[in-house]
């Protein structure tokens, strides 16, 4: 480990910060203001100030030792110069002798090229260049040649003429006939201003003129040339950023995921300062220390030499790009990822089966400089990932987006009405998933302060009333035996801690937070290290963080003796309808899927997972501007075709899936794939589903997928296509904005639907949620590993919960009365349900609603809550018990609710 630097260096390195510089270059400009007596009222605070700047810079100086340039060595001269102008040398000095004080003063001036020293160096770099010095000297030897010609012509014809502005005297000599010719070439403006002077007069000032216009835009060209060239050496200069995010990749194509960056800092711009009244707790020992967020600086590395152009927004004058191999030391150091807190590596998507080595090398140039960042690297094969993670080492998190969008749009097939949570939840507008982390071991000492009994436990419960009081839906803890440390210029560490989602459950017997003493509704104290919730901004979740550190957040017992009548009964009629909440199942059996994504291999897995015998029906394309070959897209999904054998064409070629699913592949090589799918899915049963995905390939991705749409919807239209009753159609877009036209093409009532409700279309920008998923897990630690459990098998989940049909007198009941969410949460709390959501009847979705608000029972269509899934739902929905141990063997199988 590098010793630390001395005070005297450590101070000395402030002076190159931007605050220090602005506020001597302001002294510098005052000093040598021409107020009568204002130098003399501030020469001994100048003289102290740039005393002590003189002694830093002789302190950095000496360090630098032969490393130090020859401008450094003459900065420092001028600065004894200018620091010796402050003496009052006039009062030792003769009066011959004061008048060079004006002089010495103004070199002060001079020291204000040592702030712009970078730009100052290039462009004398730059004008020094042979090229320039060469066009240069053409252009001056053009002029004073020009000037020269015609002052000898006009001397040798003795022409009179006013040459000085005198009027036509005698006396006019060579060198004034010169000065004139010069200036008829530097200015339209010089030209004589009537035709009543000797015509050689006026033939000479209109050419010279004529020239001087050429000149003067070959002068601008030359620089305009050199301030492009200034530009572009700016451009090749280190950012001179420290704790900042830094993204490499094909950072051109990655505005979204850049905007979503800005907006997610913008958010919580409020982080920046820090609050007097969380000062004020400090200093009297009453709270946790203070903390601040820095500004959100930003860097790119791409491989283009002009910067992307959605960089020139207002929004994004805090990010900043470089040109560069990201394989390359030189490129990295450019964008100082040395000092980077955080780093995002993108895949190169046109790079094909190599994009994950490319991505491999660009992590491990970067860990060869910085081994303290976390890095988010984004990996396009799940069975890369363990080794993305065994070359990047701790801190290194890779994102299997295709994976993860794969288990995204499954959730849309087997949840219906998800979208609208998923979109509130998976954007920068609305409420999000946060963590909390406790640092350090005065905080876990505040922590384990709170537990109760013998065990030292804290009720979830009362942690989850009081934590919604401060607009905050606890959902789950890190518990750990070590007590994580945050070390100077890093990010959170989450490595070590153990998630625990809904507390309200047993975690799995054996598992991890079974280990650490985790049970039903009962947090250890001793070792919780964490907090996960879902709040606007990570601000309430931090505010609340802060109440558990002053022994504020763990609410009071409720003294049901003295709770209000009004209030019992409001929270027993609610307790009555949570009672009736359920998971209806989607009865998903037969899909059909048209077109591929990379995240369809992932998708046809996740079906066969969460739907035993899902049949599918999976139409491809080979148009041939594909990136893929169609037989490497088939050995994707586990079909290998014979080297010399067809594809399967229209006739079809099954596929195993697990747990008894079967996928029928057809494939055709043309344009109108929606055709062949409709063709092919009429030779079954109904679909229950039809997903259209997203192709990468084209000139316009949304353009084909709302065409294929459209096909799709005539066919029905013209029943071509028969449909079981219900349809949901499930469409793929990268802007669900250019596709929300097609939603008023796909009719329920001219397709043959009994009613509006029995056609359902989600449009789905997975363009968007792979970019945002990819901020918010650099931006929020453990945010991965919680939504692998969300939208995996086997753990907690997202479940949409509705109500059973009420009969007459219970409409009438439902239709006056109105619950509180705090009072919801609390009657699902037996059932080990967190409700998150309220999806209301126009079938908007209201995520974490705030505090004490009221909601009318008849405008509540259904509940989104964190849950097991077959804990909820209903008893005759649940699928048959499976001799592999299928969906009811596992339900059987889960752990209970703890007494």
């Amino acid at each position: 480990m590098a010793p630390r630097p001395s005070l005297l260096l450590r101070l000395a390195g402030g002076l190159e910060t931007r605050p220090v510089k602005l506020a001597l270059s302001l002294l510098i400009l005052v000093s040598v203001l021409p107020i009568q007596g204002l130098e003399d009222e501030l020469r001994p605070y100048f003289l102290g100030i740039f005393g002590v700047e003189l002694l830093l810079r002789a302190a950095l100086l000496r360090e630098r030792g032969r490393d130090r340039s020859r401008l450094d060595v003459l900065l420092f001269a001028f600065d004894v110069i200018a620091w010796l102008s402050f003496l009052p040398l006039e009062r030792l000095l003769d009066a011959h002798a004061a008048h060079a004080l004006p002089v010495l003063r103004l070199s002060r001036l001079f020291l204000l090229l040592r702030f712009t020293r970078e730009i100052a160096i290039d462009l004398y770099a730059i004008m020094t260049r042979r090229e320039l010095l060469e066009q240069f000297g053409l252009v001056t030897l053009a002029v004073w040649g020009l000037a020269f010609g015609a002052s000898v012509l006009l001397s040798h014809l003795a022409i009179p003429h006013d040459y000085d502005g005198r009027g036509p005297v005698p006396d006019t000599g060579f060198l004034d006939r010169i000065w004139w010719s010069f200036r008829q070439l530097e200015s339209a403006d010089n030209l004589v201003a009537n035709l009543h002077v000797h015509p050689i007069v006026a033939v000479i000032s209109l050419g010279l003129t004529m020239v001087g216009v050429f000149v003067t835009s070959f002068i601008i060209g030359i620089g305009a040339n050199v301030v492009d060239q200034v530009v572009r050496a700016a451009r090749r200069r280190p950012v001179g950023y420290a704790g900042h995010a830094l993204v490499i990749g094909p950072v051109h194509e990655a505005e979204m995921l850049v905007q979503e960056f800005v907006r997610l800092y913008e958010r919580h711009r409020s982080l920046r300062s820090i609050r007097l009244s969380e000062l004020w707790l400090w200093l009297l020992r009453r709270g946790p220390a203070p903390t601040r967020h820095a500004l959100p600086r930003m860097a790119l590395l791409g491989a283009e030499d002009d910067p992307p152009a959605y960089l020139y927004a207002p929004s994004m004058r805090w990010v900043v790009y470089r040109k560069g191999d990201s394989a390359q030391p030189e490129a990295l150091d450019l964008v100082g990822a040395a000092g980077a807190k955080r780093a995002l590596i993108l895949a190169r998507h046109d790079a094909g089966p190599d994009a994950d080595a490319l991505t491999a090398m660009a992590l491990s140039s970067f860990r060869t400089q910085n081994r303290r960042g976390h890095v988010f690297v984004e990996v396009q094969e799940t069975r890369n990932r363990d080794l993305i993670q065994a070359v990047g080492g701790p801190g290194t998190y890779p994102l299997d987006m295709q994976r993860f969008l794969g288990l995204f749009l499954c959730q849309h097939l087997i949840t219906p009405g998800v979208e609208s949570l998923y979109t509130d939840l998976m954007t920068a507008d609305g409420s999000e998933f946060y963590t909390h982390v406790f640092l350090g071991a005065d905080e876990a000492r505040a922590v384990a302060a709170l537990g109760e009994g013998p065990g030292g436990e804290i009720s979830f419960s009362r942690m989850a009333r009081a934590a919604h009081e401060k607009s905050v839906i606890l959902a789950g803890v890190f518990l750990g035996d070590e007590v994580p440390e945050r070390r100077e210029g890093e990010l959170v560490p989450v490595e070590g801690l153990v998630q625990w989602l809904n507390p309200l459950l047993d975690p799995p017997a054996g598992s991890p937070a079974w280990a650490l003493g985790a049970r039903a509704g009962r947090v250890p104290a001793r070792r919780l290290r964490g907090l996960i919730g879902v709040s606007a901004t990570y601000a309430p979740l931090r505010r609340y963080g802060r109440e558990l550190l002053m022994g504020r957040g763990v609410a009071a017992v409720v003294d049901a003796a003295r709770v209000a009548d009004g209030a019992e009964a409001a929270r027993a009629w609610t307790e009555a309808w949570a009672a009736t909440l359920s998971r209806r199942r989607s009865h998903l059996e037969r899909v059909l899927i048209v077109g591929y994504s990379p995240a369809l291999p992932s998708l046809l897995h996740a079906l066969a997972q969460f739907v035993p015998g899902i049949e599918v029906t999976l139409v491809l394309g080979e148009r041939g501007d594909e990136r893929m070959p169609l037989a490497d897209r088939l050995a994707s999904l586990g079909m290998t075709l014979a080297p010399d054998g067809p594809p399967p064409g229209t006739d079809g070629a099954a596929l195993s899936l697990p747990r008894g699913g079967r996928a029928i592949v057809y494939t055709q090589r043309g344009h109108d794939l929606a055709s062949l799918a409709v063709r092919c899915a009429a030779r079954g049963a109904p679909a229950s589903a039809a997903v259209f995905l997203s192709e990468p390939e084209g000139l316009d991705r949304d353009a084909r997928t709302a065409m294929r749409l459209i096909r799709f919807a005539r066919a029905l239209e013209s029943r071509e296509l028969a449909h079981g009753g219900r349809l949901h159609v499930l469409a793929e877009f990268s802007s669900v904005a250019k596709g929300e036209h097609v939603r008023s093409l796909l009719d329920a009532g001219r397709c043959g639907f009994a009613g509006p409700d029995r056609l359902r279309l989600s449009l789905v920008s997975t363009e968007r949620i792979k970019n945002y998923f990819m901020v918010h897990s650099a931006f929020v630690p453990g945010v991965t590993t919680l939504y692998e459990e969300l939208l995996g098998d086997g753990g907690q989940d997202l479940v949409r919960i509705e109500a059973r049909p009420l009969v007459a007198a219970e409409q009438a009941e439902r239709a006056r009365g109105a619950i509180g969410f705090d009072d919801l949460r609390a009657a699902l709390e037996p059932r080990g349900a967190v409700p998150v959501a309220l999806e209301r009847d126009d079938g908007t979705v209201l995520l974490n609603p705030e505090p004490g608000s009221t909601l009318a029972l008849a405008r509540i269509r259904a509940v989104y809550a964190l849950a097991r899934s077959q804990d909820l739902e209903v008893e005759g929905d649940r699928p048959a018990r499976e001799s592999d141990g299928g969906d009811a063997a596992r339900a059987e199988q889960a752990p209970p609710i703890s007494a």
